[in-house]
């Protein structure tokens, strides 16, 4: 639940892994058959033997700066969609205009606090984590609640849609929320069937 592109993420990752694999591929290549040993020094010669005299070949370092621009082209795309995560605030408000000045600001903590002080003392609940998040420019709500062995799931979505819709009424606003449901005695969550 956080705002990193993850379809960017495995092409680029799909990218990185493939020239790695190449440039595996190569050295194995090289240091194995002759004749690609051979191909290499003939091209290294060839690219980079001019150098001492000013003749070398510019057209590999042409591809060389082309490879190092698109390299750092996907390096930022990738670093600007990193984003979202974790927020210390869940709502900010100026008021009406007309109103007093002044601005109200509702902290993470305290929504986190609320709904865990709400929702623990339930008999299904054996264990609670909250937190706020950034996602997609809003701020969203994940509440991963561990049930006791045996409890109904369905009373414990209900008690949170509960708890949840006194927030959004507190708040003045809906939250998004995220609620994962899993079983007690287990760290894997429940299949639907």
């Amino acid at each position: 639940m956080n705002g990193t592109n993850r379809t960017l993420g495995r092409v680029v990752l799909v990218l990185v892994g493939l020239v790695f694999l190449a440039l595996g591929a190569a050295v194995v290549l090289v240091q194995t058959l002759p004749a690609a040993a051979e191909v290499w020094h003939t091209a290294a010669d060839r690219t980079l033997g001019g150098l001492r005299t000013g003749a070398a070949d510019t057209s590999a370092w042409w591809w060389a700066l082309g490879g190092a621009v698109v390299l750092g082209i996907l390096a930022l795309l990738v670093l600007s969609s990193i984003g979202g995560g974790r927020t210390g605030t869940v709502l900010e408000d100026d008021g009406p205009d007309g109103g007093l000045p002044g601005q109200v600001r509702i902290e993470a903590a305290a929504v986190e606090h609320a709904l865990s002080a709400a929702i623990t003392p339930l008999p299904q609940v054996a264990s609670l984590a909250v937190d706020v998040r950034r996602v997609r420019r809003r701020t969203a709500v994940r509440i991963v609640v561990r049930t006791r062995r045996g409890a109904p799931p369905r009373e414990v979505v209900d008690r949170v849609e509960d708890v949840v819709r006194d927030l959004d009424a507190l708040l003045g606003q809906r939250l998004p929320v995220l609620l994962r449901i899993v079983r007690g005695g287990s760290s894997r969550p429940d299949r639907v069937r």
